[in-house]
């Protein structure tokens, strides 16, 4: 009997391994047919200095000189019921329809800032004036992040951010990396040195064209016109290693996002206490809008006009303290990709 069950066992576990396997090789397949179409067909295109992102439809004009054949309907005789009868008028029910946008449109010019579905973690695409950011990778292997970058017309990498340690954070990046080899890799040289860190890290070291950075607390970069500032952490270690997380800020013009890391409310408080500036006109929350984080002193620091919450179950306590704020609250639950725009005088979301 114990030799059956042994064999049992080890049946089960082949199977898991190979239904594992099948569905990273289908999602491998989807990245692939995805890049493909995107690039073969022509409907996106990328600046090759900036990888400036673009939709477009100039691979549907060829079809306009296909010579399609000809189709010669039969007459048909109708009833005279049916001749004399008038259509319903539908112009007050076409009339003022709007077709859902397109979640994946990134602006050409000016700054986009954009919330893609990425597991049980955040990923957050950054791209002004062409030039382009991706802070966080999600969980996961990273095919979904990285079938969302080419929808929104991304083939090029300028920087990249590990926002923490964390495998729901990063477990997407190596194949994000893989895939397009950012100039920067920007991480924290955390303690914590899990399996999802050390693929990461190992990942870069193996491409000669990652430049890999671990950056203090007021780092400053252009981005385009954007200047990015590492906002966080204020020090390194902490006891809880979460706090070592990376905050980022985005200024563009009079406008400015702050993205935080999946640091907690001590980790905030430690932002507070060491003057770096956090006022800012968007806030996407640390966690997800766990209520982990974005404390009441904290969201009263930001005091932010609009609120992005990535989680799947952002918690109500967070939405309450952003509203009492005057913040308007978006969730990824009610909205899905979330997108900010910026000329560098109003901030939006786009809808």
């Amino acid at each position: 009997m114990a030799r059956e069950e042994r064999s049992h066992v080890r049946k089960r576990r082949r199977g898991c391994m190979g239904g594992c396997l099948t569905k990273i090789i289908l999602l491998l397949g989807l990245s692939a047919i995805l890049f493909v179409g995107a690039c073969v067909l022509g409907f996106v295109t990328n600046d090759p200095e900036t990888g400036a992102p673009s939709l477009t439809l100039e691979g549907v004009k060829g079809l306009e000189s296909l010579d399609l054949p000809q189709i010669d309907l039969p007459d048909v005789a109708l009833p005279q019921s049916l001749k004399n009868a008038k259509l319903p008028d539908l112009s007050g029910i076409v009339q003022g329809v709007q077709l859902p946008g397109w979640a994946y449109a990134v602006e050409p010019a000016g700054l986009t800032v954009k919330t893609l579905r990425a597991g049980d973690g955040e990923a957050v695409l950054v791209c002004a004036d062409g030039y382009t950011m991706l802070l966080g990778g999600g969980s996961g292997m990273g095919a979904a992040v990285s079938a969302q970058l080419l929808l929104c017309g991304v083939k090029h990498l300028n920087a990249v951010v590990a926002m923490s340690s964390e495998q729901a954070q990063i477990g997407g990046l190596p194949l994000t990396i893989t895939l397009m080899p950012p100039q920067y890799l920007i991480f924290q040289d955390s303690q914590t040195k899990g399996t999802a860190y050390n693929r990461l890290v190992s990942t870069a070291q193996k491409s000669s064209r990652i430049q890999m950075l671990s950056p203090e607390q007021g780092l400053s970069f252009m981005l385009g016109r954007a200047q990015v500032t590492i906002i966080g952490p204020a020090h390194t270690p902490h006891t809880d290693e979460r706090d070592d997380g990376l905050s980022v800020r985005v200024d563009y013009g009079g406008t400015s996002v702050l993205i935080m890391g999946a640091i907690t409310a001590a980790g905030e408080r430690e932002l507070i206490a060491s003057r770096i500036p956090l006022d800012a006109d968007a806030l996407i929350c640390a966690r997800g809008g766990s209520d982990e984080a974005t404390g009441t002193e904290f969201v009263s620091e930001v005091s932010p006009r609009i609120a992005l919450l990535t989680g799947k179950d952002a918690d109500n306590s967070v939405k309450v303290r952003l509203n009492r704020a005057g913040a308007d609250v978006y969730c990824a639950k009610d909205h899905g990709v979330m997108t900010l725009i910026s000329d560098g005088q109003t901030l939006q979301i786009k809808e």
